[in-house]
C-alpha cells in the first residue's frame, strides 16, 4: 500500500466513511510509516479543532428577507372582462336555443321554420362560439389561442351582414343578435392582451427553450472536466464516487 492510499483511507475513516481499503493492511502500513503515522495524528488534531470549535456568529438577515416578501394579496376585485365573457356566453347559447325550437322571420316576411339543416349549421356555429368564449373566460392565459377563431368569424359576420342589409334580405331584429359577439370578441381581446401569453422571439416565452439549452450544455462541460479528474484520484476516491 502506498501513502497516498493510505492517507486518503485515514481521512475516510476520520469522517466516519468506508476507507475502502482492508483495515488491517492500513494498520500495518501506519505501524512502519513513520510520515503516515504523523500524517495520521495531525489530520485527527485538526479534525477535533475543527469540530469542536463554536459557530461564527452569522449576521442577522431577517430584515432584508422580510424586505422581499411580497405583501398580502388584496381582495380580488370584480373581473368585469372575464363576467361579460360569461354572459356573452349564455346569449349565445339563447340563440343557439332560438334556432333550434323557434322560427326565423326573414325581411321579406317569411320565416326559416327550425329543423332545417340551415338552421342546424347556424346553431353549430353560434355554440362553437359560445364554447370559446367561455374557454377565454375560464383560462385568460389562454384567450389569446381563441382570437383566430373569434375574429375571423366576426369579420366575415360582419361582412355579410352589411351586403345582406344593403340588399334588403335582412332585418335589424335579426343583426342585434350579432351583438353579443361583438361584445364577446371585444371582452376576449381584452383579456387576452391582460392574461394572455404573447411568445415572440425575444421576449422570456421565446427564449425559454435556448436558457435550457445552454443550461445542458452547461452541464455538460461541467461533467466533462470533472469525468476527466476522476481518473486521477486514489483509488478509494474512486471507489467512493463510483
Amino acid at each position: 500500500m502506498d501513502c497516498a492510499t493510505a492517507r486518503e483511507a485515514i481521512s475516510a475513516n476520520l469522517d466516519g466513511e468506508d476507507p475502502g481499503v482492508d483495515p488491517v493492511a492500513l494498520d500495518e502500513h501506519v505501524s512502519r510509516c513513520a510520515a503516515c503515522l504523523t500524517w495520521q495524528d495531525e489530520a485527527a488534531a485538526v479534525t477535533r479543532l475543527v469540530r469542536l470549535e463554536p459557530a461564527a456568529a452569522s449576521p442577522d438577515v431577517s430584515a432584508r428577507v422580510l424586505d422581499h416578501v411580497p405583501a398580502p394579496a388584496r381582495p380580488a376585485r370584480l373581473d368585469w372582462p372575464r363576467l361579460a365573457l360569461v354572459l356573452t356566453a349564455i346569449a349565445q347559447m339563447s340563440i343557439v336555443v332560438s334556432l333550434l325550437f323557434v322560427p326565423q322571420r326573414m325581411a321579406d316576411g317569411m320565416a326559416v321554420q327550425p329543423g332545417s339543416h340551415l338552421e342546424h349549421e347556424a346553431a353549430a356555429f353560434n355554440f362553437a362560439i359560445a364554447i370559446a368564449l367561455l374557454w377565454a373566460a375560464a383560462k385568460p392565459r389562454q384567450a389569446r389561442s381563441q382570437l383566430p377563431v373569434l375574429l375571423s368569424f366576426a369579420a366575415v359576420l360582419v361582412g355579410l351582414s352589411v351586403l345582406d342589409l344593403v340588399g334588403g334580405r335582412v332585418g335589424w331584429e335579426r343583426l342585434a343578435s350579432h351583438l353579443p359577439l361583438l361584445l364577446g370578441l371585444f371582452c376576449a381581446v381584452l383579456v387576452a392582451r391582460r392574461d394572455g401569453r404573447w411568445p415572440w422571439p425575444g421576449n422570456r416565452a421565446g427564449a425559454e427553450p435556448a436558457s435550457r439549452t445552454s443550461s445542458a450544455e452547461t452541464v455538460d462541460d461541467r461533467a466533462e472536466p470533472a469525468a476527466q479528474s476522476r481518473k486521477y484520484q486514489p483509488p478509494a476516491a474512486r471507489r467512493n464516487v463510483a
